[in-house]
């Protein structure tokens, strides 16, 4: 198994086998004042080879700021195979996991650290959560 995909999006969504992502692709976030929610979702698509699916898998998150753990979670997960596959075709499986309301009270990077099955596929996110002040000037080249 592996994390094919795994994106901080505004919003997401799961319908029909499908991952509906809106304002993906986050890695800045501009809070004025701290502590603040960090609003945001994470979006996954996890691929299965066939004879992982039907079987219960563990999902591992973490999400931490500089100097403390802000949120963790724990949960299972499991595909079903569809009726027919063509030769080396996985299973892939959208996941949405909502950070909207996990809050932060620093300023700098934050990592989302997932895993599942103990570290069988691993990942992490970065993004940082920076005062509106902070934002980068352009270079001058």
């Amino acid at each position: 198994m592996e994390i094919q995909a795994a994106i901080l999006c505004d919003s997401a969504t799961v319908r029909e086998g499908l991952l509906h992502v809106l304002g993906g692709g986050i890695n800045r976030l501009y809070r004025s004042e701290l502590p603040a929610p960090l609003g945001v979702a994470l979006a996954l698509l996890v691929a299965f080879e066939p004879e992982e699916v039907d079987q219960l898998h563990e999902v591992h998150m973490i999400v931490r700021s500089p100097n403390q753990r802000l949120a963790e979670a724990m949960g299972a997960l499991q595909a079903k195979l569809p009726s027919k596959m063509e030769p080396g075709e996985n299973v892939v499986l959208p996941l949405v996991m909502p950070l909207h309301n996990v809050g932060t009270t620093e300023f700098g990077r934050h990592v989302v650290q997932l895993s599942i099955d103990g570290g069988v596929a691993m990942n992490e996110l970065h993004f940082w959560v920076l005062h509106p002040d902070e934002l980068a000037l352009p270079r001058p080249w």
